[in-house]
């Protein structure tokens, strides 16, 4: 794998954040190839730089053209994402990964990749921000909120010891269903059998059940439905509002999923959630267009 680096200049105009210029440069870019086909793409890194970044929440590139020189499509309809990334963020710069298919063997360019830049800055709208807080004291049902109600969004937090527990009843009982199944199948429908069960386990939680759902110490894991896709994300803090920071997320299943959140220290029991969600005012829209982006 090669790596290059490029520079593009995109000049925006964020105007609700600031009035500073905001640059795009297009950074490194990756191509992988292998013979039998798998995990085959071309990875071209977008750089954000301008006042003002500190900010902003989320990002959404939306490609509509990709094309190498010899005009070969590299859009993959199957890998095109439609969801808000947070961003790798300090407040001067960030970035975020655009996925494509390979170019042609011969092309030594991208000739184009243009579409829009949708940019979540949560200040332009403060109902995009919703603070729940005593988030422990309601744990294992639906939190209680006009704004994630009116957005369709529904947040359940589980404890560590909740999640656990709730984890051993439900295996408990997807097995027991298995098994009463098991002794009424015949043999051509108990070659099928291991397959039910097993994304019986996977859709409990979205995705509970997975080989990657382990619980830390100190972790929590929130259930989360958001069939209108206006989640963007969410930051713990204490119950004056100064950020706890997470050592890890791992993200499970689609409608609904499950977030499981890593902490090096156990929460305290006031702990508060920052939620952001998706609101038109929040929202700027910046076309963008690269063009000539070296291949490796």
């Amino acid at each position: 794998m090669k790596q290059f680096t490029f520079a593009l200049f995109l000049t925006l105009m964020l105007s609700s954040i600031s009035l500073a210029q905001v640059r795009v440069l297009p950074g490194t870019v990756k191509e992988t190839r292998r013979t039998d086909g798998f995990f085959n793409r071309l990875e071209i890194e977008m750089r954000l730089i301008g006042d003002g970044l500190d900010q902003v929440k989320g990002l959404r590139v939306l490609v509509t053209k990709a094309v190498d020189e010899t005009g070969k499509n590299l859009i993959d309809e199957e890998k095109r994402e439609s969801d808000f990334k947070e961003l790798d963020s300090d407040g001067q710069n960030m970035k975020v990964d655009l996925e494509l298919k390979n170019a042609a063997r011969r092309a030594e360019v991208v000739s184009e990749i243009s579409g829009m830049l949708e940019i979540f800055a949560p200040q332009k709208d403060p109902r995009s921000i919703v603070v729940l807080p005593g988030i422990l004291k309601t744990t294992g049902k639906p939190l209680v909120n006009p704004a994630l109600k009116a957005s369709g969004l529904e947040i359940i937090v589980w404890t560590r010891e909740e999640y656990q527990a709730r984890r051993q009843v439900e295996e408990e009982r997807i097995k027991k269903e298995f098994e009463e199944r098991r002794k009424k199948a015949s043999k051509e429908e108990l070659a099928e059998l291991g397959d039910v069960m097993a994304e019986g386990l996977m859709k409990v939680f979205g995705g509970l059940f997975s080989a990657f759902t382990e619980i830390g110490e100190n972790g929590i894991a929130l259930q989360i439905s958001d069939p209108q896709s206006k989640l963007i994300s969410i930051e713990f803090e204490t119950a004056d509002g100064k950020p706890i920071k997470r050592q890890g997320r791992t993200t499970l299943g689609s409608q609904p999923q499950t977030q499981i959140y890593d902490f090096g220290e156990k929460l305290p029991a006031n702990v508060r959630i920052k939620v952001y969600q998706l609101t038109p005012k929040a929202l700027t829209k910046v076309p963008f267009k690269l063009t000539n982006v070296p291949l490796p």
